[in-house]
């Protein structure tokens, strides 16, 4: 009985030990575990506002802006996923500002409880998948250019909002029945058929 559990030690051991580095999914960056399809949304905006992305931000002086130099604001939690997300920057002027659509996976950071993209430039349609924030505490997507519908799916993260305000965008009626249209307008509808 002895030889058989000195045999199987190593096997048992081999089993229990937590695999070295960040693991399926995830991506080290200096050390730390970031989820990767964290990391690809955070991309994604950079690739859609590579125009004017404020390279103030770009905090390691390479000449690029890298995910976690996003904004001026990000907030990680333990388990490597990204909690907050602040692409308002008011020291910046009109002319720096984040632009492009945002990417329809935003709905991937289903972590995030406070997104804020305030006062950009950001256009197109709200993606389908942000109704998939559903830890959302608060959503500022105020003063933009983005247009459209409202998705329904916003009405799954309406009712645990904090602060909601999407107003000054060019988003067309009718608005989903679940936010109160005081909390929608005004919006510019001179675009909406």
């Amino acid at each position: 009985m002895q030889k058989i559990l000195i045999f199987l030690l190593p096997f048992l051991f081999a089993c229990t030990t937590a695999p070295e580095g960040c693991g399926s999914g995830f991506t080290d960056i200096n050390g730390k575990c970031y989820n990767q399809n964290d990391l690809d949304v955070l991309q994604e905006f950079i690739i859609n506002s590579s125009a004017t992305i404020p390279m103030i931000w770009d905090s390691d002086i390479s000449g690029s802006i890298e995910p976690l130099e996003l904004g001026i604001q990000q907030k990680w939690d333990e388990n490597g996923r990204l909690t907050k997300l602040w692409l308002y920057d008011y020291t910046l002027s009109d002319d720096y500002t984040m632009s492009g659509e945002i990417p329809e996976n935003i709905g991937n950071l289903n972590q995030l409880d406070t997104l804020n993209l305030a006062f950009n430039q950001l256009s197109g349609e709200l993606p389908e998948s942000i109704g998939d924030l559903i830890n959302m505490n608060y959503l500022y997507l105020y003063h933009n250019k983005l247009s459209g519908n409202i998705p329904d799916s916003i009405c799954n993260i309406y009712p645990n909002h904090i602060k909601f305000q999407i107003y000054e965008n060019y988003f067309c009626p009718p608005y989903p029945s679940c936010i109160p249209e005081d909390k929608i307008v005004p919006q510019n509808t001179s675009q909406c058929p």
